[in-house]
């Protein structure tokens, strides 16, 4: 059993992710259709310590199929003495595909400021 959207895994007997909130599927997760080849040059695109920021610009990339890697996403899943640290990590895609990928995440590195109309 597996979550269809954060591929994590269940032991049989569970029906919904706790995280997603959502019906498992029966079987094994299949493997990501996006591998990243470390041989493309990457480039750095986005730095971040805000969680809520690189997964938008998780979610952009995968949308407009820019493969990308993650340095520094493991050490988010090591509890810390302080819950309220947060780690840098950074967003990487091949340099060929830098400026796509700058203009998809543009909303997140620049974005609008809020403007109240009273």
């Amino acid at each position: 059993m597996y979550c269809p959207q954060c591929r994590a895994e269940y032991r049989a007997g569970f029906t919904q992710c706790s995280d997603c909130r959502i019906p498992l599927v029966a079987g094994t997760p299949p493997e990501p259709a996006m591998r990243f080849d470390p041989t493309l040059d990457p480039v750095v695109v986005l730095e971040t310590n805000d969680p809520v920021q690189s997964a938008l610009a998780k979610g952009l990339l995968e949308d407009a199929g820019i493969p990308f890697l993650i340095l520094g996403q493991i050490a988010r899943l090591v509890p810390d003495i302080d819950p309220f640290l947060r780690k840098w990590v950074r967003i990487q895609v091949p340099r060929g595909r830098e400026q796509e990928a700058k203009d998809v995440l543009e909303s997140v590195l620049r974005p609008r400021p809020y403007l109240c109309s009273e």
